[in-house]
């Protein structure tokens, strides 16, 4: 058996285990999705971490001023050490009454947030990014489930603000489903995501815990799981909506992913002993458990794939003296775009070729991700654009980006020592 052989074999396990996660959120696609409905309308206030946005916190600060909120709200800009237009914009909101402004020195958000939250006397604290632009209505809808004391929390979905560029028409996809996977999980009562982008808390929980750690690169989950040991449960509310802008360059991107990828070795690091734990429910049966799951496949069958996909090229062309040919084209194009499977499918279904464990694993996995794919730009009402198609057909190299770009986070398994990470 040949090295390509063996690879091909150890791939069946992770992509057998994948195929069971899709489909279990295929299956609860299907189920009903119950939502807290109240008028509760406390005080508000909404903390806005930025550093560096000068470009963005304008838009942000009048989202939140436009949301329509009818309860009595106080809006806190935090500016963290700002070199740009962010210091002069937010001086301007607060000189016609209409913010609070606090200054810090580059402290990191997680500080300058505690900062502000000292200074909150509102019964409902809001976070929302100094990037992002809130939709109207969400906060009222956001802070809708706080009436039952049983939720500490509650987070809204991402959609992206800037999608026309060729990375943020990826980000564009990939958020929907996370999104909907978001949902998915709060099916089950499983949320424990409280995202920087839009969250509300009830502040005297928040309060009790501390606030954000500093330590920790996602303070969003970390916040969050910390809420659900103490007995507390997080809301989903996928009806408020938030537009956060996300990298459109390369260097950008990996930067952020970077960071994701050590905040979730983080997370595993501190919260592992939450793992499979029946007091806490969907969150530590499902949610987390996928959460660790998604970063260890990644990388697994990342590198596997890397190497099925050389050594593929090693044996079929280069040991045959074909460097390069129209043959070679062929076998990379599939690889890398949706046709590969397309073509597999339909080769199979013709009867030119047999069907092996692993082709049909990828076959039906293929399907039903891209089956969620589309499913979630319906339910978030999302149009599908000529770009969408694009990104559809090609998303395999997106995927493998982040799969390198996870590689290279890995390195908080050894090196921990932490950053005041502003850029995203």
């Amino acid at each position: 058996m040949g090295i390509l052989s063996v690879i091909e074999a150890v791939l069946v396990i992770p992509t057998s285990f994948f195929l069971a996660v899709i489909f279990s959120q295929l299956l609860l696609a299907f189920f009903r999705k119950r939502d807290l409905v109240s008028k509760y309308c406390p005080s508000v206030s909404v903390l806005i971490p930025a550093h560096n946005e000068g470009e963005h916190i304008e838009e942000t600060i009048e989202s939140v001023l436009g949301s329509g909120y009818p309860g009595r709200m106080e809006i806190v800009v935090i500016d963290d050490g700002s070199e740009d237009g962010t210091t002069e914009t937010a001086r301007r909101y607060e000189r016609k009454g209409l913010i609070r402004y606090m200054r810090t020195n580059h402290i990191g958000k997680s500080r300058a947030l505690n900062r502000a939250l000292q200074t909150v006397k509102s019964e409902v604290t809001v976070v929302i990014d100094g990037d992002s632009r809130v939709g109207k209505g969400s906060l009222e809808r956001l802070v809708s489930p706080l009436s039952d004391k049983r939720i500490a929390a509650t987070s809204g979905a991402i959609k992206v603000a800037n999608p026309d560029s060729v990375l943020s028409m990826f980000q564009r996809v990939e958020y929907l489903y996370f999104s909907f996977f978001k949902t998915l999980c709060d099916k089950i009562g499983g949320s424990i995501f409280t995202n920087g982008t839009l969250s509300a808390f009830r502040t005297g929980p928040l309060k009790s815990i501390g606030g954000f750690s500093p330590s920790m690169l996602s303070e969003d989950i970390d916040v969050a799981l910390r809420l659900i040991r103490k007995g507390y449960r997080i809301k989903y509310v996928d009806s408020a909506v938030t537009y956060t802008n996300v990298p459109e360059g390369i260097g950008k991107l990996i930067r952020q992913r970077i960071r994701w990828t050590r905040g979730v070795i983080q997370i595993f690091k501190k919260h592992k002993g939450m793992l499979f734990r029946r007091e806490h429910g969907g969150s530590s049966m499902y949610s987390l458990p996928l959460l660790f799951y998604y970063y260890f496949h990644s990388v697994f069958a990342g590198t596997l794939l890397a190497l099925q996909i050389a050594g593929g090229y090693l044996e079929y062309f280069y040991f045959n003296g074909t460097l390069f040919s129209p043959d070679v084209a062929q076998y990379f194009f599939y690889w890398f775009s949706v046709f590969g499977i397309i073509n597999l499918a339909y080769q199979t279904a013709a009867g030119n070729m047999g069907l092996s464990v692993l082709s049909a694993l990828n076959i039906a996995l293929v399907a039903v991700m891209y089956f969620l794919y589309v499913y979630s730009m319906i339910y978030f009402r999302e149009r599908l654009r000529a770009r969408d198609v694009i990104s559809f057909v090609f998303f395999f190299p997106y995927w493998m980006l982040l799969m390198v770009v996870q590689l290279a986070g890995s390195r908080e398994w050894v090196f921990g020592k932490w950053r005041n990470w502003w850029k995203k």
